[in-house]
């Protein structure tokens, strides 16, 4: 089943797969080479695999 366009599977830094609220993002960090901090409404966060320019592309192609 593909994902909703408002929603993106991402694999976190324990390899633990998440899903991605694309609205209740507020804004992305670069936390190592190939992390990206994603925060979130709230002010909570996850770090993700993938550098800052490869989520972003993902999140709004």
């Amino acid at each position: 089943m593909a994902a909703s366009p408002g929603r993106q599977h991402f694999v976190d830094t324990n390899n633990q797969k998440i899903i991605v609220v694309v609205q209740m993002i507020t804004h992305l960090k670069q936390a190592g080479a190939e992390r990206t901090e994603v925060f979130f409404v709230g002010g909570n966060s996850v770090v993700v695999q993938g550098a800052i320019d490869e989520v972003f592309g993902r999140l709004w192609p």
